[in-house]
């Protein structure tokens, strides 16, 4: 958590220090399509909402949560840091999207993200990819075991297979 604290300070610092050194001469977005340049993408808000992922008590087990309290899953047939869920699987099971923060009992350190090949960001455990079941409210498993290839996490990551 330090070393994201300490990034994303670094990275606020920056933008600041690029921001007071701008001319006022700053292209248009009309005169970059007149040039045929390319505009640069804008990074997200460092004030933005990020999804948390914390610890709660889920069919009288501790399991990983998402900030709304929705049960988190992986996936078996994904490889670590690498989505196999994609397209109609994605509609049934939601990757979590996003670089999360973690809330009460989680290990930031465990927490990381990695791109799907749809060039989104998608929130990781221990390197494995998170996912909702797309019928679950906050405090359900009702993926738990489907198909024998869905399986929530406790804090250490490891599955709960029953």
């Amino acid at each position: 958590m330090f070393v994201r604290r300490f990034a994303l300070l670094a990275a606020v610092i920056t933008a600041g220090a690029l921001g007071a050194c701008a001319s006022s001469a700053t292209p248009s977005a009309g005169d970059a399509k007149a040039t045929g340049a390319v505009a640069a993408p804008v990074a997200a808000s460092p004030s933005a909402a990020r999804a948390a992922v914390r610890i709660a008590n889920v069919g009288g087990r501790k399991a990983l949560v998402d900030q709304e309290g929705r049960t988190l899953y992986v996936f078996l047939r994904d490889a670590k840091g690498k989505s196999a869920c994609l397209d109609k699987c994605a509609v049934t099971w939601p990757p979590m999207i996003g670089d999360a923060v973690n809330g009460e009992g989680v290990d930031g350190f465990l927490l990381s993200t990695h791109v799907r090949p749809d060039g989104t960001m998608q929130t990781t455990y221990r390197d494995l990819p998170l996912y909702r079941f797309g019928t679950d409210r906050p405090g359900d498993a009702n993926g738990q075991g489907m198909d024998g290839a869905w399986f929530m996490l406790d804090e250490n990551g490891d599955m709960y297979q029953w």
